[in-house]
């Protein structure tokens, strides 16, 4: 009997410690995404150009964006560095977060999610360096999924759009 009992306490204590570490993992995952996306946001207060990762940003309609940005090289590496830091950061979160929460609920994940879908969606270089041939070897393969999963999806939608409904 006492051995029947050390062993259940014994996995009650593992399954508790188990879903506390879980808990842990996941805040520390959040805190570190937090901090990149402060970084992220460093950034484009130090250069406001960089809103232009976003293809209908309206700093792309200043007058002075093609100026000073649009055809300049150094600004176009600079855009494509700036789009490398974000998505190293969906990298980072996207690969270790936790599954999204399903049937109408939200949690973290679901709103980094959103975010990678926002950030691809709206940004042509972005897309661009995921449809490199290289891109495979770069990124890991959550992430290459996620963006496969969205372009079939994005694909999905447009063919719907354009079929005339009766």
């Amino acid at each position: 009997l006492i051995s029947v009992v050390a062993a259940v306490l014994s996995g009650v204590f593992f399954w508790l410690n188990f879903r506390l570490s879980k808990r842990m993992a996941d805040r520390s995952l959040n805190l570190e995404a937090q901090k990149m996306l402060l970084e992220l946001n460093r950034q484009l207060m130090s250069d406001p150009w960089l809103w232009a990762i976003y293809d209908d940003h309206p700093v792309r309609a200043e007058p002075d964006f093609d100026r000073k940005c649009g055809k300049s090289g150094l600004f176009q590496a600079k855009l494509q560095a700036f789009a490398y830091l974000k998505l190293n950061m969906f990298e980072v979160i996207l690969a270790e977060a936790p599954e999204p929460a399903r049937q109408g609920r939200r949690n973290a994940s679901n709103v980094w999610l959103d975010f990678f879908h926002y950030s691809i969606e709206k940004s042509t270089v972005i897309r661009g360096i995921l449809e490199r041939s290289d891109a495979e070897q770069l990124y890991n393969p959550v992430l290459i999924e996620l963006y496969k999963d969205w372009k079939n999806s994005a694909k999905a939608t447009s063919q719907e759009d354009a079929v005339p409904h009766a």
